[in-house]
């Protein structure tokens, strides 16, 4: 039975490893911490990435405590509705609906499926040695562990990415702050089965239901940081739900956290018997919503490659080739979303959603 090790345990590597286990590797997932990742609240979970976890049995479980949307909504800043989409027929479309849910509640259920012995904590991976035959990686406390196969789900700060290049990639620093929290929907009188984003001159606002009582929303402005800079300008968009959502927010949720992307999409994903996954090898602002949904590809499409071939170095190359461009591109459609006024222009005068229209071309 052929051995794979996972470093990092958010959605990309706890995915990875069911995909794995169900196909006959022997899994070994190493988190960093002591505990599940957690941080971001919400997790909006487009068609794409609710198909992966159907395919890995767990579907109807996902949707049982996700909120799965009927409309979606987008508005300018003064409050007029830009555009309205029934969203319900993506369920029949294209075989299942566009969902939030809660990052804890989605990576339990995706932990749920290794045994203890599979997910080990306090774990930090610091760098990989391999040959012809294995890969070893070693850890910071100077342990190691050796497999058939090691990948890198270690999000930004990889340090199986680092090893891989010979050192960390140029992030950028435009100095974006996304601040987010967690709010009742009834308290703010919004539904629980409609997302929607807000456009204006200065930035973006949106909120997803995440849940059948509760909503996560997330904003970003323009060389604002802090949470009363940022509060003072959106009271003033006071036409849409904004203000009040924010003032019925339970403040222990919110929180603020610079994002960025790699300067230059990344040339290498693969090195011999080790790959990277999600956010490891292609990081994006959220503009598309599509960080976690593009990791549950990454590691389904790698494990689809690994039943295919039987060496497992031209395997990771396929992974390699298929899934790049495509991760490429959507993180440039994400990085649009954060030109502020050209995007409120967009949105303006087009007279439908420009998020989902640029999501379809994946559908396709």
């Amino acid at each position: 039975m052929p051995t794979a090790m996972i470093c990092g345990g958010g959605v990309a590597g706890l995915s990875s490893a069911l995909h794995l286990k169900q196909r006959g590797w022997r899994v070994r997932l190493f988190e960093k911490e002591s505990e599940l990742r957690t941080a971001g609240v919400g997790l909006n979970i487009w068609p794409n990435g609710t198909r992966v976890l159907q395919g890995l049995g767990l579907g109807d479980e996902f949707l049982s405590f996700a909120a799965s949307m009927n409309r979606w909504w987008a508005l300018d800043s003064d409050g007029t509705v830009t555009s309205d989409v029934d969203v319900s027929v993506w369920r029949d479309e294209l075989d299942a609906p566009i969902t939030g849910a809660r990052r804890r509640r989605l990576n339990s259920m995706l932990a749920a499926g290794l045994e203890k012995d599979e997910l080990i904590f306090n774990a930090a991976a610091d760098r990989y040695e391999q040959n012809d035959v294995g890969v070893t990686v070693h850890f910071t406390d100077g342990s190691s562990a050796t497999g058939d196969l090691l990948l890198g789900t270690d999000g930004v700060g990889s340090k199986i990415r680092n090893h891989m290049l010979g050192g960390p990639p140029e992030f950028t620093d435009e100095g974006i702050v996304r601040w987010r929290g967690v709010f009742e929907c009834a308290a703010a009188g919004v539904p629980t089965d409609v997302q929607a984003d807000v456009y204006g001159a200065e930035g973006h606002f949106g909120w997803i239901p995440i849940d059948s009582t509760h909503a996560y929303w997330y904003g970003s402005l323009a060389g604002l940081s802090t949470f009363d800079e940022f509060s003072s300008v959106y009271n003033t968009w006071s036409n849409t739900s904004v203000p009040k959502i924010i003032a019925v927010s339970d403040p222990e949720t919110i929180i603020g956290r610079e994002i960025s992307h790699y300067k230059d999409h990344l040339t290498q994903w693969v090195d011999g018997r080790v790959a990277l996954i999600g956010d490891s090898a292609h990081p994006m602002y959220p503009g598309m919503a599509q960080g976690a949904n593009q990791a549950l590809i990454d590691g389904q499409t790698l494990t689809q490659y690994l039943e295919r071939y039987d060496d497992i170095p031209e395997a990771l190359r396929a992974y390699e080739h298929e899934r790049m461009p495509v991760a490429h591109r959507m993180v440039e459609y994400s990085r649009l979303h954060f030109n502020w006024e050209h995007n409120r222009r967009e949105y303006a005068t087009a007279g439908n959603n420009l998020q989902i229209d640029r999501y379809m071309e994946f559908e396709g």
